[in-house]
């Protein structure tokens, strides 16, 4: 008989430590500045602070952002290169604590078109010649030497997180299980090497990886390879060491769209690692679709 993960009475306990925690942390900030690109993420964000009565303050990034979002609150609008004016938006406008939220894609030298004091800090990023997690760590760096605070996504709307166990009506089979023993262990290997975060496995068999193209790449390359029989599955998890200020994964409904398009049975997450954005509509589609949802501790 398949045994399922469930929330035992530790894991409550850390839960409980964790919300405790994440409460004092949220007494001790201000004012929230959401720095916003693209997707629902900062729409969700948004939507919760202004539940618990926490104020907040967006800059919307272009192109990513669609300032239609922020039509209802104060806002600013301003390009990846104008430094300036974002930290000059946030000392005005009261903000103590950033987070960061949304699609963006890293452009070109050309595309940014920086003001002053991003031109200052960009110059500083190049004589540093940093790849993609230094230069988002740099960048914080940048940001706090300034007086603020960078907070990761799960200290500012804790409730969004993954916790342990099975979202929905759709339950995992005993293959399925051994598919997500078997990717999490090349989901690892993969983290380690700062390759890619998620990884599908049918049948023992590792058919895609994600790099840097991408889920929805990955998922279309596995529906290509699979086999008849057991649906595929898919593992995603948190790269070892990764700076969830600048960079937390996460699943949403775009996400179960992709997994029912290519013929995928379930995903495993984990638990304390991703982001669920609008989780009542996910666990839904889910279930219409067939398809399992599950936190495991890594």
């Amino acid at each position: 008989m398949t045994k399922f993960p469930e929330i035992s009475t530790s894991a409550l306990c850390f839960h409980y430590l964790r919300t405790f925690n994440n409460k004092k942390r949220m007494d001790d900030i201000k004012k929230v500045g959401l720095l916003a690109g693209s997707g629902m993420m900062p729409v969700q964000i948004i939507k919760s602070c202004r539940e618990r009565g926490m104020d907040i303050y967006v800059i919307g990034l272009l192109p990513f952002a669609e300032e239609a979002t922020f039509a209802d609150m104060p806002y600013t609008m301003a390009k990846l290169g104008e430094a300036g004016k974002m930290l000059k938006a946030f000392k005005n406008n009261g903000v103590t604590d950033i987070v960061m939220a949304g699609g963006i894609k890293r452009p070109s030298f050309k595309e940014l078109i920086p003001d002053w004091e991003g031109t200052k800090i960009l110059a500083k990023l190049a004589m540093k010649k940093l790849g993609d997690d230094g230069m988002f760590r740099a960048v914080i760096d940048e940001i706090e030497s300034r007086g603020f605070k960078v907070r990761g996504i799960e200290e500012i709307v804790p409730e969004m997180m993954f916790h342990e166990g099975i979202y929905g009506s759709v339950k995992p089979s005993s293959d399925d299980m051994d598919d997500i023993e078997r990717g999490v262990v090349v989901a690892k290997a993969l983290g380690g090497v700062d390759v890619g975060q998620a990884v599908v496995v049918q049948e023992g068999m590792v058919l895609a990886v994600e790099a840097v193209e991408g889920t929805d790449m990955m998922l279309s390359r596995a529906a290509i390879v699979k086999k008849q029989g057991k649906s595929p599955i898919m593992v995603k998890i948190k790269k070892p060491g990764q700076d969830t200020r600048t960079d937390m994964p996460a699943i949403g409904i775009q996400t179960i769209e992709q997994l029912k398009k290519y013929g995928i049975g379930g995903i495993a997450v984990e638990a304390g690692g991703i982001l669920l954005i609008e989780k009542e509509e996910v666990i839904r589609l889910a279930n219409e679709s067939g398809i399992f949802l599950i936190g495991l501790k890594i």
